[in-house]
């Protein structure tokens, strides 16, 4: 049976809301629907499995191990299993992106300790 969710019925606000794969039939992704601020995004972290980032509209800099990664909406950035990654939103408006986690659960290590932020881990 095919579902249908509604971004609003998703758990989180208006900047990010998380969709787990393992709470919706068991599907093979999880993500987050974001809508970041200006000077707004996750700090350094990795997963055990690759993050693939569809930007829908605005912009961002991306951390991806070494490299720094400007990337605007119609644009796919994927980060590797195990890579150093970030994000913070540079344009004027949010940045309007879904960030796909390959696993039915979203599992995170953090560089450093975790702000005080719900943006997306």
């Amino acid at each position: 049976m095919a579902l249908h969710i509604q971004n609003g019925d998703l758990p989180g606000n208006e900047v990010s809301r998380t969709f787990l794969g393992r709470d919706h039939g068991g599907v093979p992704i999880s993500f987050f629907i974001q809508a970041s601020p200006t000077g707004h995004g996750p700090g350094p972290h990795r997963h055990p499995y690759a993050e693939v980032f569809v930007l829908h509209e605005g912009s961002g800099t991306f951390l991806a191990g070494d490299e720094t990664i400007e990337a605007r909406g119609g644009s796919v950035v994927v980060v590797p299993p195990n890579e150093l990654h970030g994000f913070t939103a540079s344009s004027t408006g949010p940045l309007r992106m879904t960030c796909i986690h390959t696993n039915d659960e979203m599992i995170t290590e953090w560089s450093l300790p975790a702000e005080d932020d719900d943006e997306h881990p």
